[in-house]
């Protein structure tokens, strides 16, 4: 009986015990807080990293914080020292750069700054602190083999560049020259040469200089000095566009053109094919517009885009002058016959005014008019049909003539490529013919006010 009382009293014993150390691991520990806490530590041969965080009551968030802060400040602690000669030395005037290095660097601590040790966990009432710490010589090296790792991959993307580049792939090229600088980024504050084609160069700037050298070494031509549309064509021309690099088709080059068809500026950009082509189809310009012309450029803000570069190259590369050129652009106005169709119903010498107005539009349009013995390339006719009432009623002195038509044009095949309508017209005379010639003449005013016109909009 005193045996098993004897038991029980030490495990009483032993569960108070556990129950003490279990409460003082929840912040209960009232044993004093060590030195670094209070007192930043000072240490030559390794770097401090010291964070805090308040309390919380979700498990683990404060003591997250605080490592996080910890890693923080371990990064600060590590000076970035901007090297001479390096590409944010080269660039001080470039805050873009700078800033995107530091943000970098501070936002990816944990990952960047690999190798340190927990060197202490402190767990107070009301914060919870952290101690990293790093050795620095064992930092350097494995640094060292980081940065040597960095430039032997921005090596191997510059000769991948190259490659790409010989064979005429722009925005393949383009990209690893870009990628092969984006793999230093780490190092960007130090001065990183290398062996380069027998050749001892700092890698960022002479992967700069590639990336522009490739944009401004490409060259463009048209297929044709001038641009002519007309009727053998229908008034489109496919104008074949080359883009070359070292005597090759450029691929995947952004070639925007534009020129204006008589009403609005037309623009568009298509991307060279495998043959470093592109064939921009040109129609509708208007014979009035002087000075037509259509101009060619590379679109260098897609051609950054479709190589994916980096937004902060772009600010140390800065604007290119690139190469563009202008085509001048002629429309050939086509020959033209005109005369009054056989299906009219109005003899054909009634109908000279409304055919002289048509003649009259045409010729000030730009248009050569053909007699009927020459070889036009399109017919035009004018196909006219009246309708007469006799007199009755109230009206009885007076006739009422009517007047409606098309305006057909045929191709020199004889096909029928346009109909205009024309607009019903009214005479009223008290003499029939009187009437007729009234209706007639305002038909012959609709020709020349807008059904002209549309005949002349219809031929180009």
């Amino acid at each position: 009986m005193n045996g098993t009382c004897a038991h029980i009293g030490a495990a009483m014993v032993v569960l108070g015990l556990l129950l003490s150390g279990c409460s003082g691991n929840r912040g209960l520990n009232k044993t004093p807080a060590p030195e670094w806490v209070s007192q930043r530590p000072i240490s030559s041969g390794y770097y401090i990293g010291i964070g805090s965080a308040p309390a919380s009551p979700l498990d683990g968030e404060a003591l997250s914080l605080a490592k996080k802060q910890a890693a923080a400040d371990l990064a600060s602690e590590i000076a970035v020292k901007v090297q001479s000669a390096s590409l944010l030395e080269s660039a001080e005037n470039n805050g873009v750069v700078s800033e995107r290095f530091t943000s970098s660097i501070s936002s990816h601590a944990e990952e960047r700054i690999t190798g340190f040790e927990v060197a202490d966990v402190w767990e107070g009432e009301d914060r919870v602190h952290v101690f990293y710490r790093l050795n620095k010589a064992r930092h350097a090296q494995a640094r060292e083999a980081r940065r040597t790792t960095a430039m032997e991959s921005a090596r191997a993307e510059y000769a991948a560049g190259l490659q790409a580049r010989n064979e005429g792939h722009i925005q393949q090229a383009l990209n690893h020259f870009g990628s092969g600088i984006m793999a230093l980024e780490d190092f960007w504050n130090e001065v990183n040469r290398m062996d380069i084609e027998g050749e001892t160069v700092t890698l960022e700037p002479h992967l700069l200089r590639a990336m522009r050298n490739t944009v401004l070494a490409i060259g463009l031509r048209s297929a044709v000095d001038q641009v002519e549309l007309q009727a053998d064509n229908h008034f489109k021309f496919p104008l074949g566009i080359e883009a070359t690099i070292d005597g090759k088709g450029a691929e995947g080059v952004p070639l925007a053109y534009r020129y204006h068809n008589g009403t609005y500026m037309k623009r568009a950009t298509e991307f060279t094919d495998d043959l470093g082509t592109v064939v921009a189809v040109i129609s509708g310009v208007s014979p009035d517009r002087e000075n037509k012309e259509l101009t060619v450029e590379i679109d260098t803000e897609r051609l950054w885009k479709a190589a994916n570069i980096d937004p902060v190259l772009l600010t140390l590369i800065g604007s290119l002058s690139t190469p563009s050129f202008r085509v001048s652009v002629e429309v050939v106005l086509p020959t033209l016959h005109i005369k009054s169709a056989a299906s009219s119903t109005i003899a054909a010498p009634m109908q000279d005014g409304v055919l002289t107005a048509l003649r009259r539009t045409l010729r000030s349009a730009g248009f050569d008019i053909l007699d009927a013995i020459s070889d036009p390339e399109f017919t035009v006719e004018v196909d006219l049909r009246k309708e007469l009432r006799t007199p009755s009623g109230a009206y009885s002195e007076f006739h009422t003539a009517y007047v409606e038509g098309t305006i057909r044009t045929r191709d020199a095949q004889g096909q029928i490529t346009s109909e205009i309508p024309l607009e019903r017209t009214k005479g009223v005379q008290m003499d029939p013919a009187a009437a007729l010639r009234l209706a007639l003449s305002k038909t012959a005013e609709e020709v020349e006010r807008t059904a002209g016109k549309k005949v002349a909009d219809s031929l180009y």
